[in-house]
């Protein structure tokens, strides 16, 4: 067998110089933005990026646990690629800690937290929920489920490398995968609702947590592609990796993109079908003042470019098509979170009537694309990248249609 020890080897140490690129680029970037801009661009820039890697780390989680609950022997292969750049869940609570300090400042980026969210009568409705306590509360309970996902599901995976005979923690999570997954479900879903939604506290939208969940699962399928094709193509992991865990990879992200449009045309649908004016203020301010460009954007790259590229079986076992696949949903997995939390920002705090966008709204991401690269690089020099003594391990490595 391939060696799985990879900390060593050059492409790990290629992704760790590049984080901390990037993660320098960003925290300079992020520094030019606060002085230049102000806090708030600062903050919605800052939660852009965060919410990025934060859900895609997360939902790697949860990638790992479906995988145990559908006891999947094809996915034991790939399954430790995933987990591996789960590096940011440990320290989800300090990511956190700017945004809730911007929440509890003058001039949040959260309108309901302002002192004047007391005068309105919609966010008084809506204060029980939509307040400082409430809001460090759950987020503290979202961390500490997160980290207890990490700690059993990630932990008991890591474990198994230890025994080829003892398969104790491997059963621990096909027994208990389940409410694990349904932590993820609620956890990403109300955090969704607190970290995005509640940008715009006027509006709601009851399909919110599907739709976030819909763009973190395809970007996190994305990134395992892109890892998987360059670990491949590196000459590592040949003896586990089939053709058919590539066009397996390119059938999820071709099913997920379609699920994403699925789900996105849902809301916007039936928001537009409705027309109650408490609903359409968030596609009012979504397709005026050049914001639709970014909506005609995301149908093309989220939804008909992937759906076109992918659509053909042969081209699902071709890697640099994959690649260009993963990278494309990874981009429109940006413009949406930017469709998502820019315009609020701009239209509701800073009060611009038009496109918030530059280099600035780089900063973030960058910053973040650092820290969860050298992450999932340390991840890689302290684990395998292979989870060699999975009772289900022969599954992957005679995979073959």
């Amino acid at each position: 067998m391939s060696n799985v020890n990879l900390g060593s080897t050059p492409l790990i140490g290629k992704i760790n110089k590049i984080g901390m690129v990037l993660a320098a680029i960003g925290a300079v970037g992020l520094g030019a933005t606060f002085a230049l801009n102000g806090q708030q661009r600062f903050f919605a820039d800052y939660l852009l990026g965060f919410w990025y890697f934060a859900g895609i780390s997360v939902t790697m989680m949860f990638f790992s646990a479906l995988q145990f609950l559908a006891r999947a022997g094809w996915s034991s292969a790939i399954r430790r690629i995933a987990e591996n750049f789960t590096g940011m869940v440990p320290f989800m609570a300090i990511a956190l800690i700017p945004i809730v300090v911007n929440m509890l400042s003058h001039g949040s980026i959260y309108e309901w937290s302002h002192h004047e969210a007391a005068n309105d009568p919609i966010l008084q409705k809506k204060a029980a929920y939509l307040n400082p306590t409430a809001f460090m509360i759950r987020m503290g309970v979202y961390c500490l489920f997160w980290f207890g996902m990490f700690r059993f599901v990630i932990g008991n995976s890591i474990k198994q490398d230890a025994s080829a005979t003892d398969i104790t923690p491997t059963r621990k999570n096909w027994k208990r995968a389940a409410p694990w997954v349904l932590v993820y479900a609620l956890s990403i879903t109300f955090a969704s609702f607190d970290l995005l939604m509640s940008l715009e506290p006027h509006w709601f939208s009851t399909i919110w947590g599907v739709y976030t969940f819909a763009g973190h699962f395809v970007g996190a399928l994305a990134v395992v592609t892109i890892m998987t094709v360059a670990l491949y193509n590196n000459g590592h992991l040949r003896d586990y990796i089939t053709a058919e865990h590539f066009h397996d990879l390119g059938k999820l992200m071709f099913a997920f993109s379609v699920f994403w449009a699925y789900i996105a045309f849902s809301q916007y649908f039936i928001i537009w079908y409705a027309n109650l004016p408490e609903e359409t203020i968030y596609f009012a301010t979504r397709t005026t003042h050049g914001w639709e460009f970014f909506g005609i954007a995301l149908v093309l790259m989220h939804f008909i470019v992937p759906f076109m590229v992918l659509l053909r079986q042969d081209v699902k076992r071709k890697t640099n098509v994959l690649v260009a696949a993963s990278i494309i949903i990874l981009i429109s997995h940006y413009i949406d979170l930017t469709w998502i939390i820019m315009p609020a920002v701009g239209h509701h705090i800073l009060k611009i009537e038009g496109v918030l966008f530059g280099w600035q709204e780089l900063t973030g991401w960058l910053f973040f694309a650092g820290l969860f690269m050298i992450l999932a690089a340390r991840n890689y020099q302290k684990r395998n990248a292979v989870a060699i003594n999975d009772p289900l391990i022969y599954e992957a490595t005679e995979y073959y249609s």
